[in-house]
């Protein structure tokens, strides 16, 4: 068979796969490709819904996969989701449960702080109360991060998703005036004594509930982002920092017992401290993607969250990371 970059093409390749049930090597064999295009047709298939998949668990599935996931990180709550058939849709479905659990939670002169991140934003769309909250207060806990080239690519900064959300819930807001990331801890230092930002972080003491994501240990998603503030030769030791055994919450490095471990970033990071987010009654951590896992357990153990909202997906990597450890 000759293979053209079509649809039919891809169609005749997923039809032969899941249904005619023949080996990827049979089919590059078929079409005279490689097996790794194959795989790669196979997911451009997924993603332009040419196949679908329907796993029919029972209806108690979703809610004993979360008491499993309570018990194991030792959180108040844990809401799973559906994946999706893309990155986009695994992302969106958390955006979605997070803006109805924002919904939920909110009364009379509540004030909730939002971080960033590519999960975070799907909130945006997704949040869309009956009533509005003009007595709350949105506050955005991380210094601004999109460059002109995130924000080409789709990244919305802090203040964006800060004002977006208050926006649709008719609460107030107040944005952090500083760069997320700066070049030393005495910059930091100085800029946290500027009366704009002093008076913003004031508010970090009295938030109610936090939304925030949480950080990949995967080199090829974090590094792209870091590269916007940090040198070449930073970048190679931050790379080297990550290994198998650490986890990332806004941007500070743990170990899998919760506990702040020395970094390249320490101290240089204009966000909320993770002391004073310990103590804020609900935090809620978003992830759609299984290296987000361990950066959970860390971050759950270390009394930072409160609240999970992920996909089954996510869910089934802690379970399988912490039962691993004898943590089941």
């Amino acid at each position: 068979m000759k293979f053209d970059d079509t649809r039919e093409t891809f169609s005749k390749i997923a039809t032969l796969y899941y249904i005619g049930e023949k080996s990827q090597d049979e089919i590059a064999q078929m079409f005279n490709i490689s097996r790794f295009k194959v795989s790669r047709v196979l997911k451009r298939c997924r993603e332009l819904n040419i196949i679908e998949f329907r796993i029919n668990n029972k209806p108690c599935y979703y809610k004993n996969l979360e008491a499993d996931i309570e018990r194991l990180l030792g959180i108040k709550k844990c809401m799973i989701v559906s994946p999706g058939a893309t990155v986009f849709d695994s992302k969106t479905n958390v955006g979605r449960a997070a803006g109805k659990y924002l919904e939920a939670s909110l009364g009379y002169g509540m004030k909730v702080g939002f971080d960033w991140g590519s999960t975070l934003q799907t909130m945006t769309g997704e949040f869309s109360p009956a009533v509005k909250y003009d007595d709350c207060l949105f506050i955005q806990i991380s210094g601004s991060v999109a460059s002109q080239s995130m924000a080409n690519n789709g990244l919305m900064d802090g203040h964006d998703i800060v004002k977006s959300l208050a926006t649709s819930g008719g609460a107030d807001w107040s944005l952090f005036p500083a760069p997320y990331i700066v070049k030393e801890k005495v910059l930091r230092n100085m800029l946290m004594e500027e009366r704009s930002i002093k008076n913003h972080v004031a508010n970090f003491s009295r938030l109610d509930m936090v939304f925030m994501g949480v950080g990949s240990r995967r080199p090829d998603i974090y590094l792209p982002f870091y590269s916007n503030f940090l040198t070449p030769d930073e970048c190679s030791e931050l790379e080297k920092e990550t290994d198998g055994n650490t986890g990332e919450l806004l941007s500070c490095k743990l170990d899998m017992d919760g506990n702040v471990l020395k970094s390249l970033l320490t101290d240089r990071v204009m966000t909320i401290g993770l002391e004073t987010l310990r103590h804020v009654p609900d935090t809620v951590a978003l992830a759609a993607g299984a290296d987000k896992a361990r950066s959970l357990v860390a971050g759950a153990r270390g009394g930072y969250i409160k609240t999970v909202i992920i996909t089954e997906i996510v869910a089934l990597a802690i379970a399988e990371y912490l039962e691993g450890f004898g943590y089941g």
